[in-house]
């Protein structure tokens, strides 16, 4: 692993200039996204287990393969959101005719992924907390499973450490928003108004997005 690439935290500036000199590693940024996609993956497992619990005895047999699979989704979504994101990115700053590989593009993507390694550690406590304070019944029939799986849902989303977690999590983007900034000028050679227009269109609209859902559900 690239001796220092933690100050790309509190010194994204510096740090993305220095990178420059070399050419393009997505060693660094394909681990920072394993590791979220890892981290989300045990929120993942904590919630499929809850909802295998809703099964019959008869069915909890297949509950290893439910969990096998959100696992699966979570961290491959971990390589998906880092990818979509700095294909997201580059595209934009082609509007600010952006020079620069989508490789560089990328690279600078995953280090800016690197706060959400703490947002994930974050947001799977407050996973645990909440799903350890619930108690779901058993249902029989494909209708109770569906009606008390429903219900699930609702009580995750609107369980106040659901809001605080949810909100955390918006804070972790911001920073990494901040990086995402300082890495897009020089990954694409950008003003610093073009690479925060870049970046701050997509996050702005999730994070707006995020904000409306939470409201919805309150």
């Amino acid at each position: 692993m690239e001796t220092g690439f933690l100050r790309v935290l509190f010194d994204p500036g510096h740090f993305f200039e220095s990178r420059m000199r070399d050419e393009p590693s997505l060693k660094v940024p394909a681990l920072i996204a394993l590791v979220v996609g890892l981290i989300g993956a045990i929120s993942a497992a904590l919630v499929a287990n809850l909802i295998v619990g809703i099964l019959p005895a008869e069915a909890q047999a297949f509950g290893v393969i439910v969990v096998g699979f959100s696992v699966a989704g979570a961290v491959i979504g971990g390589f998906l959101t880092w990818i979509v994101y700095g294909i997201v990115f580059y595209l934009i700053s082609m509007v600010f005719k952006g020079e620069g590989s989508l490789a560089r593009t990328l690279e600078v993507t995953g280090y800016g992924f690197l706060p959400q390694v703490f947002g994930g550690i974050v947001g799977a406590f407050f996973s645990y907390l909440i799903v350890s304070n619930l108690t779901i019944p058993a249902a029989g029939s494909p209708e109770e499973i569906a009606a008390v799986t429903e219900n699930l849902t609702g009580m995750l989303v609107t369980d106040p450490l659901a809001q605080v977690a949810a909100l955390a999590g918006i804070l972790f983007l911001v920073w990494s928003a901040n990086i995402w900034i300082f890495g897009m000028k020089y990954a694409r050679n950008l003003s610093t108004r073009d690479a925060a227009l870049t970046v701050g269109i997509p996050v702005g609209l999730y994070i707006l997005y995020t904000l409306i859902t939470l409201a919805g559900w309150l």
